[in-house]
């Protein structure tokens, strides 16, 4: 059985008292003396580099983005830390043998979201998601835990159902309306947002030319509050905060805005 991936975070993050966007990982790093992080340049993100009593290194794609290099830092940061309590119980740094390959890294994968994004800095960015701000809140967001969009977009997804995507005019032949372009929440909220589309009054708040785009409303007991900006290229990113009551239902339909 592996550790829950969030526990393990806390008790680093409680140890070197950061309580505070962004997480410096270099102060993380730090709790072990035989760690370090080295720079090069990779056909990947990075790996775990074991260095046997010498400790272990991280390595990562210099030529990745700053957030990308983060990510890959503390991914691997949770190899080591499988790794260490594997060795507490048989001597031996390992990652734990008999656990499938894919499930260890998503273990690090949830480990180094956890890390970054602890769900009690991350859930006030989202407190207030009627609000028309609420887009511009959460790109701002990305900057303050130096994370990439991706990567923070599917938080808020986790932590408050809070949807953001990214939408795209069609071509002049389907009458200009906007298709979904990129989703960050689950399956069954793409098809929600599919659905939103269809409503020709959403379309038309959506194809207004002001750079700022906000509506509300309600389709069978489901309320949501959209609030986006507009992208060059004819594009559109926004963040749907669906009612309590229908947050994680895709069975009803949903009318226009109010």
């Amino acid at each position: 059985m592996l550790p829950k991936p969030e526990q393990i975070a806390q008790r680093l993050l409680a140890r070197t008292a950061l309580a505070r966007p962004p997480i410096n990982l270099d102060k993380v790093i730090a709790i072990w003396s035989n760690l370090s992080v080295v720079e090069e340049e990779l056909d990947g993100s990075g790996y775990l580099l074991p260095l046997g009593k010498l400790g272990a290194e991280i390595v990562v794609n210099k030529s990745d983005a700053p957030e990308r290099r983060r990510f890959t830092i503390a991914h691997e940061l949770g190899h080591w830390v499988l790794g260490l309590i594997w060795q507490k119980k048989s001597g031996e740094f390992q990652q734990p043998p008999q656990i499938p390959r894919a499930d260890i890294e998503k273990w690090c994968d949830s480990f180094a979201t956890n890390l970054l994004m602890p769900s009690e800095l991350v859930r006030p960015w989202v407190s207030e998601w009627r609000k028309p701000t609420l887009i511009d809140t959460l790109l701002r967001a990305c900057q303050t835990f130096n994370v990439s969009e991706q990567a923070f977009f599917i938080r808020v997804w986790e932590l408050s159902k809070v949807q953001v995507a990214t939408l795209k005019s069609r071509s002049e032949q389907h009458g200009g309306d906007f298709e979904v372009e990129q989703n960050f929440a689950g399956r069954e909220n793409q098809e929600r947002l599919s659905e939103l589309l269809q409503a020709p009054a959403v379309q038309t708040q959506i194809r207004l030319g002001s750079p700022i785009v906000f509506f509300s409303g309600t389709g069978r007991g489901s309320s949501f509050y959209c609030s986006g900006r507009r992208l060059p290229g004819n594009r559109v990113i926004m963040a749907i905060g669906w009612g309590e009551e229908g947050r994680c239902s895709s069975g009803s339909r949903t009318a226009g805005p109010s």
